[in-house]
């Protein structure tokens, strides 16, 4: 079997700060022109917006997880495919952040090896289950959220990626723009 991890689902959120580029742009026009007080502001609100940008996606992140694992929850494991769910893709929800904090991808990390060793471990009565949340290092891992979001052979789709992502995205303009109000101001 092929390494799916490619496949995942996933749901990215981004903070874009081209506009503050831009106003810091003009702000260095006008520091040049003799307005240095116009730089001096636009760097204070530029640090403060940074700050806030970085604290938003963290936030958007736990919320996504969150929901996402809800749903999974609430989906996964109650259809006639007989699957007895473990906890694992669940708990696999995992945030994956870009190097400068502005951008995150939350996908489910669980694969095929990980869910058939929380099963040996359940049936030997484990009562918690390892939480997987870094990429598997084989090259044969099969990432069994790909199956759970998309249908596999006999197996329906459960979509709980595009469904948490979207309800999330929706709360998020909103509290977006509550954030860098209150950052600038």
């Amino acid at each position: 079997m092929a390494n799916n991890y490619d496949e995942l689902p996933r749901v990215n959120f981004e903070v874009d700060m081209g506009n503050f580029e831009q106003a810091r742009a003009t702000a260095q026009a006008l520091a040049a022109m003799g307005m240095p007080e116009a730089l001096e502001e636009i760097n204070r609100e530029y640090a403060r917006a940074k700050a806030a940008s970085k604290i938003f996606i963290r936030n958007a992140a736990a919320q996504e997880v969150e929901a996402a694992s809800d749903l999974e929850a609430s989906l996964v494991g109650h259809s006639k495919s007989g699957y007895v769910p473990t906890g694992t893709l669940q708990g696999s929800i995992t945030p994956q952040f870009s190097k400068g904090g502005y951008k995150v991808s939350i996908a489910p990390l669980a694969t095929a090896e990980d869910a058939e060793k929380a099963r040996k471990a359940i049936a030997q009565g484990a009562k918690k289950i390892r939480r997987v949340n870094k990429p598997s290092k084989s090259k044969d891992a099969h990432y069994y959220g790909v199956d759970v979001e998309f249908g596999k052979g006999h197996n329906p789709r459960e979509p709980f990626m595009k469904p948490s992502g979207e309800k999330v995205a929706a709360q998020l303009d909103q509290k977006f723009e509550e954030t860098m109000r209150q950052a600038l101001d």
